[in-house]
C-alpha cells in the first residue's frame, strides 16, 4: 500500500531511535564518569633533596635569599580554579653558540651557568669564563626567577623546565629556544633569542599564575668571574660592584656597602649590573624594571677540612608581569656598550676625571687606527700631551729659573736676619723684604707650583685611562712586553 510503513521498516526506525538515545548518554556520561573516577593530574613539583637546599639557601643567606624575601608573607599560594597540564620536564643541558660566545643554560630554573667569551683568553688560553663556576649548589644562578609566594617560590627552585629550539642540548646562533614549565596553576615561559654574534641576548619573559600575569624578580649573580681556586689570579674581575642606571646617572654598591643587609630600590631604574674592572653582565629593560635588589650571599668552598668562604654580590630585577628584556654579557668597552644603547658606557667608572680621560681614550684609539699598536698609540698620544702643556711648562720653567738667579740675594738676606731673636720686631720685615724682592725682578714666588697644579689632572687622568681600557687588556708592543695592561715582568 502507498504511504503504508511495512514491519521491517518499522524495526529499522525503532533500531535508529535507539541508536540515537544511546549515542546521547554516552556524549553526557562520559565527561561525569572521568572526572569522577580519573584521578588528577600529579604536578611536576620538586623533589625532598630540591627543597631542603631551598631551605638551606633561605637560612644561610638571609639577607639575600630572593629578590623579594623582605616583602614576602608567608602563605598558601592563592586558589585558582584553572587547572594546567603540568610539563613534564627533565633535567638537561643547553649550549647556544655565537661568533662571540658560548652560553650553558640549565633546565633546572631555566638559569644560565655558563658565558665563555671568545675574544677574551684567560692566563690559561682558554675562553674567559665570565661566571662563577665553583660557587655553592644552594646559590641561585642568574636568569633564575623568584616569585613573592613562599610556596611558588619554593615549588619554582626545582622545577624542571621542557626546551624547545636546542635539538640534542645544542642551537647554533642565530637561534631561539623556549623554556616552558607548568604545574596545575603556575605557567611560565622564556624565549630566549641569541643572535648571530655579538654580546646581547634578548628574553621574552610571561609568569602566569591561574591564567593571570603576576610579578616577579630575575636573578643577576652572585659575583662575576671564575672564583675557581685552580685558576691562577686574574685583574680582569678586581672592584666587583652592583650598579644600576636610573634618573641619568649611575649607582654603585661595592660589598662594603651591603654589610647591613639587603637593599630595595625603589626606582624605575633602566638597567640592573654586576661589574667589575673589565666586564660585566647586566640586565637592560628600560621602563620595565620596577625595583632593584642588591644584596650578599655566602659561598662556601673546598672541602671540609680547608673550607673558604665567599662573599659574593647578586642583585635583582624586579617586574611587574609579562616582560621583554636584554641581557648584555662581556667587555666594558665603550664602542661596544653604546651599540646596546647610550647609556650604557657610563657603566664605564673613570672616576672624579671622566670629562678628561674619555677624550684621551678616543685619541688613544684614533692614533691606534693608523699605527695599529697601542704601545705605540701611548707614545704618540704622550707627545702630544706635552705639547699640548708645553706653554704652561715653558712658563714653569722660567719662573724656577728666575728664583734660581734671585737664590743669592735671598739666602743673602736670610742671614742678616737669623742671627736676630724671633720676638725681634726687626723680623718682622724679612717676609716685606723678600716680596720685595721678587717684585723687583718680576718673579711670582707661586710661579713653579701653579703650573704643576694644572697639569696634575691631565696626569691623574691618563693613568686612569691606562688602568680602566679594556683595550690594552692582552694588547702587545714589543718583545717581552704582551700585555699593557699588566706590569712589566
Amino acid at each position: 500500500m502507498l504511504g503504508g510503513h511495512g514491519p521491517e521498516q518499522m524495526d529499522m526506525e525503532k533500531r535508529l531511535l535507539l541508536a540515537m538515545v544511546l549515542s546521547m548518554a554516552v556524549l553526557l556520561l562520559t565527561p561525569y564518569l572521568y572526572q569522577r573516577f580519573s584521578p588528577d593530574p600529579v604536578p611536576n613539583l620538586p623533589s625532598e633533596n630540591a627543597q631542603e637546599e631551598v631551605k638551606h639557601q633561605n637560612s644561610r643567606n638571609e639577607n639575600f635569599a630572593s629578590p623579594a624575601l623582605q616583602e614576602r608573607v608567608p602563605g598558601k599560594s592563592p586558589k585558582v580554579d584553572t587547572l594546567l597540564n603540568p610539563t613534564a620536564g627533565r633535567s638537561r643541558t643547553i649550549r647556544i653558540e655565537n661568533d662571540d660566545m658560548v652560553l650553558t643554560w640549565n633546565s633546572e630554573g631555566a638559569r644560565l651557568e655558563s658565558v665563555r667569551l671568545k675574544g677574551y683568553g684567560d692566563e690559561l688560553g682558554n675562553p674567559v669564563e665570565l661566571l662563577p663556576q665553583d660557587i655553592s649548589d644552594s646559590l641561585p644562578r642568574p636568569l633564575q626567577l623568584s616569585l613573592d609566594d613562599e610556596d611558588l617560590d619554593l615549588e619554582l627552585a626545582g622545577a624542571l623546565f621542557e626546551v624547545q629550539g636546542a635539538l640534542g642540548g645544542l642551537a647554533q646562533a642565530p637561534a631561539e629556544v623556549t623554556f616552558t614549565y607548568r604545574s596545575q596553576h603556575l605557567q611560565i615561559e622564556e624565549r630566549v633569542s641569541v643572535p648571530r654574534e655579538g654580546h646581547l641576548v634578548t628574553i621574552q619573559a610571561r609568569v602566569e599564575l591561574g591564567g593571570r600575569p603576576i610579578a616577579y624578580s630575575v636573578f643577576l649573580g652572585p659575583g662575576i668571574g671564575q672564583v675557581d681556586s685552580n685558576v691562577p689570579a686574574t685583574n680582569d674581575f678586581m672592584a666587583p660592584s652592583l650598579a644600576y642606571y636610573s634618573g641619568g646617572s649611575v649607582e654603585r654598591h661595592e660589598v662594603g656597602d651591603l654589610t647591613e643587609g639587603a637593599r630595595r630600590i625603589e626606582t624605575s631604574a633602566d638597567w640592573v649590573a654586576v661589574d667589575s674592572k673589565y666586564f660585566t653582565y647586566l640586565l637592560f629593560a628600560p621602563n620595565e624594571i620596577r625595583a632593584a635588589r642588591l644584596g650578599t650571599v655566602s659561598s662556601q668552598q673546598g672541602d671540609e677540612s680547608e673550607k673558604d668562604e665567599r662573599v659574593l654580590l647578586v642583585g635583582g630585577a624586579e617586574f611587574k608581569g609579562d616582560a621583554r628584556y636584554s641581557l648584555f654579557l662581556g667587555p666594558k668597552n665603550q664602542e661596544v656598550l653604546a651599540m646596546v644603547d647610550s647609556s650604557l658606557p657610563a657603566l664605564i667608572d673613570y672616576g672624579w676625571f671622566d670629562v678628561l680621560v674619555r677624550p684621551l681614550i678616543y685619541c688613544l684609539r684614533l692614533s691606534y687606527s693608523y699605527v695599529g699598536n697601542y704601545g705605540l698609540s701611548i707614545i704618540i698620544l704622550t707627545f702630544l700631551i706635552n705639547l699640548a702643556l708645553f706653554p704652561v711648562r715653558y712658563k714653569q720653567i722660567v719662573s724656577m729659573k728666575k728664583m734660581s738667579e734671585l737664590q743669592p740675594k735671598i739666602r743673602s738676606m736670610q742671614d742678616r736676619y737669623k742671627r736676630m731673636k724671633r720676638d725681634d720686631p726687626r723680623r718682622q720685615q724679612q717676609q716685606a723684604e723678600m716680596m720685595g724682592i721678587y717684585k723687583q725682578h718680576g718673579v711670582n714666588p707661586l710661579g713653579g707650583c701653579l703650573p704643576l697644579v694644572f697639569q696634575m689632572p691631565f696626569l691623574f687622568a691618563f693613568y686612569r685611562m691606562l688602568d680602566s681600557s679594556i683595550e690594552l687588556r692582552g694588547a702587545p708592543f714589543v718583545g717581552w712586553i704582551q700585555d699593557l695592561s699588566r706590569h712589566d715582568p
